[in-house]
């Protein structure tokens, strides 16, 4: 038995439908759908009642520390009980609104960029993935590398944090609602320490990861395992043929790491 825990859809940054995302999933046992700071892909996923794959409800909540951006996967064994969650959630995707408009405000003054805002209008969760996916197709010519090397990455001119929460926070409310919390993607980590924020009460990590530097995985393994901690995997899936993330199962969590996790979470196989 395998899954991948880490996937985007429409309701974010990602390409792909729900439905979609469970259609190319289906050689898998398990998938989690993991929106940037919404609930509602794992909702839908679980309203659609697939046996295979099954379903962990999730989502990626977006926090910041150190003025370096953390993200963490929140894992739930059932939708129940959380819809007061979503609703919190709102907070945090209306703070991506209002940081849309102030980025579309930077790229004007910087690189003579007028995005129409039109499309925010149509997506839930906005990223800076979405952006750059909008300068492209409004027919600036500029690469979603440029963009992100050029413009919006952290330390170019129209780069905003997303949000203001901490990952100690961010834990806090993830177990306030009875969820397991994971630091994503551990290998993106530029200033801060993977221990960092371990002792902040960290339940597990991604330790196979789509993007992982050679023998990069076998350390996070290593560091889940002296801090008590279980492990994920995900492909970060958000569209195909893109660089900086993997497709829908190129990576998966098996065998015993699977059970682990899944005894973590409280679901029986």
């Amino acid at each position: 038995m395998k899954g991948d825990f880490h996937i985007h859809t429409t309701y974010s940054d990602g390409a792909l439908s729900v439905e979609e995302v469970l259609t190319q999933g289906k050689k898998l046992d398990f998938i989690s759908i993991t929106d940037h700071d919404f609930l509602q892909g794992s909702f839908d996923a679980v309203a659609l009642g697939w046996e295979k794959p099954r379903v962990i409800v999730g989502f990626e909540l977006s926090t910041e520390f150190l003025n370096e951006s953390i993200h963490l996967l929140a894992y739930f064994p059932t939708i129940v009980g959380l819809e007061e969650l979503n609703l919190h959630l709102q907070d945090q995707r209306k703070h991506r609104l209002q940081r849309a408009f102030l980025i579309k405000d930077r790229l004007q003054e910087h690189f003579q960029i007028n995005l129409n805002m039109d499309f925010t209008k149509q997506i839930d969760s906005i990223t800076r993935g979405t952006i750059a996916d909008q300068i492209i197709k409004q027919g600036y010519p500029y690469s979603r590398e440029e963009i992100f090397k050029r413009m919006i990455g952290r330390n170019c001119p129209a780069y905003l944090p997303s949000t203001k929460l901490s990952p100690s926070q961010g834990i806090a409310l993830i177990h306030h609602y009875g969820g397991r919390a994971v630091l994503a993607h551990p290998t993106h980590l530029k200033t801060v320490s993977v221990e960092t924020i371990i002792a902040m009460g960290l339940d597990g990590l991604e330790a196979i990861y789509s993007q992982n530097k050679p023998d990069e995985e076998s350390k996070f393994r290593q560091l889940a395992l002296d801090n008590q901690l279980f492990i994920t995997a995900g492909s970060d899936f958000h569209r195909f043929n893109d660089e900086k993330h993997g497709d829908i199962g190129c990576v998966t969590l098996e065998n015993d790491d699977l059970a682990i996790f899944l005894n973590k979470l409280g679901i029986r196989i």
